[in-house]
């Protein structure tokens, strides 16, 4: 064994912020096990854009100072078993068995590099935290705040787009309080049955804060054309929608083996990088808000809750 550990995180091969979930809770494993951290997204992410690029850092920051090829070494010790010093850059095409890859066995596993590609929730890594932690005894969305607030920082072009936004569109600009509002539409309607009927929670505490919070503007965030129609009627008054102009294609390119099973087959492919860049964009607008109304099925949705410290009465999930 080397005089240092390394924990090699993956791509889970899901959507963009449910990767970045899966990469938060496997930061709070490294924690526990005093491993150092190493976000890889190779050919295995929907977001990889090259074999030799590393699709992590196209839009969020290194967890680590220690690159990825410091972590491939053919002195090094690999679990789960499957992988070694010629194939731990490569895809695992069975990793859908999640064979090796339950939490006990991979915190307590003495190998040099730890690999995870599958994801572990952070209610099944909670009870390994030990007393010594800051996070010892804290509710799983008390260390999810903890986890995003120290690990994920995006890269200045986010940033950018971000500044953009704002300095161009002067209602959201200076005209506050502002509700976000992000509504799912055909994307989700596969994963989640009630999709329809939570969408008609919207507009209740869309209207409530609307009339009782002060709230100038409502910015809207949607991946559905039909979404952005029926909002554009009903918010018609003083001007007061803002609709992102985020505008989200699709790749249609070969579906990899890993996700030929997975519910989120409307990615087909490889996702576009300034699209990527978008929702990223959207996010973070969400967080400039005041008010926010999301999905609670939502990936989006979860991490602007988890960016931010919101007030109770701020923010919104519905199911």
């Amino acid at each position: 064994m080397s005089g240092t550990r390394f924990l090699l995180i993956k791509s889970w091969g899901y959507s963009l912020w449910a990767d970045v979930e899966h990469v938060m809770c496997q930061l709070l494993a490294a924690e526990i096990t005093g491993r150092i951290p190493v976000v890889y997204w190779g050919m295995d992410s929907m977001y990889s854009e090259s074999i030799g690029t590393n699709a992590y850092e196209l839009f969020f920051k290194p967890v680590s100072s220690v690159s990825i090829r410091e972590v491939v070494n053919p002195n090094f010790s690999y679990y789960p078993p499957i992988w070694n010093y010629g194939n731990v850059l490569t895809e695992d095409p069975d990793k859908l068995r999640w064979k090796y890859r339950d939490p006990a066995s991979m915190i307590t596993s003495d190998a040099d590099v730890v690999v995870s590609d599958v994801h572990n929730p952070i209610t099944s890594i909670i009870p390994w935290i030990p007393q010594t932690h800051p996070m010892f005894g804290k509710s799983p969305h008390q260390i999810y705040r903890y986890l995003y607030g120290t690990y994920l920082a995006t890269k200045p072009e986010v940033d950018k787009k971000v500044q953009h936004f704002i300095r161009t569109h002067p209602y959201f600009r200076d005209e506050k309080p502002i509700i976000a509002a992000h509504v799912r539409g055909k994307a989700l309607v596969h994963e989640a049955n009630q999709l329809y009927s939570a969408n008609d929670f919207y507009h209740p505490n869309i209207w409530r804060l609307l009339t009782n919070s002060g709230a100038r503007h409502l910015f809207l965030i949607t991946d559905s054309k039909h979404i952005e129609r029926e909002y554009k009627k009903l918010y018609t008054f003083n001007d007061v929608l803002i609709v992102s102009n985020s505008r989200k294609r699709l790749f249609h390119g070969p579906i990899r083996q890993c996700n030929t099973n997975y519910p989120n087959k409307r990615h087909k492919g490889v996702e576009l990088i300034q699209d990527t860049l978008d929702t990223i964009k959207d996010t973070y607008l969400a967080l400039q808000c005041d008010f926010f109304i999301g999905n609670g099925y939502s990936s989006l949705s979860n991490t602007v809750l988890r960016l931010k410290d919101w007030p109770e009465s701020n923010i919104k999930l519905v199911y």
